[in-house]
């Protein structure tokens, strides 16, 4: 018996390098089959449109293909919860905006929190911009003030859902104005855009993507100061409303994906960020690129969680 065990331990001696060369193989062999970005939004929405414009070059750096999943409903919540479940191997990983991460987590008990994730890299940042349909009657913040005022609670407002973005931007705006505008929430910024194109609703903040994409009427952005992208559209702090508000979007791996994974999954981001394809194809949606590595995204997005957190407090929107 003794001998026995003797025999087990020098076999198993032997074979430990063997395993251990085998997983590091398995590692450094990553993609081995398709990896699933979860766009926790609908079809033709603001960051589907951005992750199917790095879709190409992403696959590219990776090595490997890459497969969109769009998994909208409750407000991004639902497609985050599907990532954050997903098994750690790299092979399902995450788009995502402001909202499900660091803004609905304060708002409700979820599956998940912002720490549910490995942050991979951050994308792009723009201040959100308020807008109206193509041939909207709105031209001005003045024109919705003047127009809140004369039907106080009429005047339909979308938004991506309570509690994100769209929606505290817009209750930012109605509490500075001094206005009662109607919320009329929806899955996602696709079904927004419809809502716009069908006067179902008349005004909506979102990324600036949209803009371009579906010819809508940019009346205002949330920032101190104009941007590049939309020079000819006044802030809202020059209609007389300090609010500033900015959506950014950043990659995300399940908790404990492997390192030599992860450092693979931070190369390929790197790479896309500074493709030739995809600075064109931002630019003509109008995302201001703004990527940091690993390490400052896992800051960035710790700060931005507390930040958030205080901002829903504030405005009465947290989990009580």
């Amino acid at each position: 018996m003794l001998r026995l065990k003797r025999l087990t331990r020098i076999a198993l001696s032997a074979l430990a390098p063997v395993l251990i060369t085998t997983g590091a193989s398995a590692q450094a062999a990553y993609p081995e089959r398709p990896v699933t970005v979860i766009v926790a939004w609908t079809a033709g929405g603001a960051t589907d449109l951005l992750t199917r414009g790095l879709q190409d070059a992403f696959q590219k750096a990776l090595g490997g293909q890459v497969v969109v999943k769009n998994a909208p409903g409750a407000a991004g919540t639902l497609g985050t919860a599907e990532a954050a479940r997903a098994a750690p191997d790299g092979y399902t990983i995450l788009i995502s905006p402001i909202g499900p991460i660091t803004l609905q987590p304060h708002r409700m008990k979820l599956d998940y929190s912002y720490d549910s994730f490995e942050p991979i890299c951050k994308l792009v940042d723009s201040p959100v911009v308020l807008m109206g349909a193509p041939d909207s009657n709105y031209k001005s913040v003045a024109d919705i003030v003047a127009a809140a005022k004369a039907a106080p609670g009429k005047l339909p407002y979308g938004s991506t859902g309570p509690g994100t973005t769209p929606h505290v931007a817009k209750l930012a705006f109605a509490k500075a104005a001094g206005i009662d505008i109607k919320h009329v929430p929806y899955k996602g910024s696709a079904d927004v855009v419809q809502g716009l194109l069908t006067n179902t609703v008349e005004l909506f903040t979102d990324q600036p993507n949209l803009v371009p994409q579906y010819n809508l009427t940019p009346i205002a952005i949330y920032a101190s100061q104009r941007i590049p992208t939309y020079k000819d559209v006044p802030t809202m702090k020059e209609a007389g409303y300090d609010i500033q508000f900015s959506i950014w979007n950043t990659m995300f791996a399940p908790k404990g994906t492997p390192e030599p994974v992860l450092a693979k999954l931070e190369s390929a981001c790197r790479t896309t960020m500074t493709d030739a394809g995809v600075i064109e194809a931002l630019a003509k949606q109008r995302q201001p690129i703004d990527f940091l590595d690993r390490k400052g995204t896992t800051a960035f997005i710790a700060a931005e969680f507390k930040k958030n957190g205080a901002l829903l407090a504030e405005a009465g929107l947290t989990a009580k």
